[in-house]
């Protein structure tokens, strides 16, 4: 990437930044939450290790760039994932509202993992971050 256009990509960055802290900023106001750093460490530590912690990311990247899968093709593509590890994250993701399971009208019935709404909005909100690390990384 030329240096200018790279350049452009990074002010854009900073100007999404900007307009990310404004919106959190109003959130926090709006539905008036505490502001409390220390409360806000563990609560979004909380968080992030329950929904993200080992294989939640991959599987949540998987299901939001190939839309819809079925386990055996997720295992393949997350490998070397076991299918119980697979299983239990994918029934956390589920509970936690960020994918769905769908059984497929198929003999054998088959089934499919796609993304909630929810799961779409989290992954729709962590797609800028992996477009920026990649830009850093220059694997744009």
């Amino acid at each position: 990437m030329s240096t200018s256009r790279g350049e452009a990509l990074e002010k854009r960055f900073r100007s999404f930044r900007e307009d990310v802290s404004k919106f959190s900023n109003q959130a926090i106001s709006d539905f008036r939450i505490a502001r409390d750093p220390s409360r806000s460490v563990r609560l979004n530590l909380g968080v992030t290790k329950a929904i993200f912690g080992k294989w939640g990311i991959e599987i949540l990247v998987a299901l939001y760039t190939l839309k819809a899968i079925r386990f055996e093709e997720l295992r393949k593509t997350l490998r070397p994932i076991s299918s119980r590890v697979l299983s239990q994250k994918l029934k956390l993701l589920e509970n936690g509202g960020l994918l769905q399971r769908s059984i497929l009208n198929t003999r054998p019935p088959r089934v499919q993992y796609s993304l909630t709404e929810k799961g779409l909005t989290v992954a729709t909100l962590g797609e800028p971050v992996l477009l920026y690390l990649r830009l850093k990384e220059g694997l744009v």
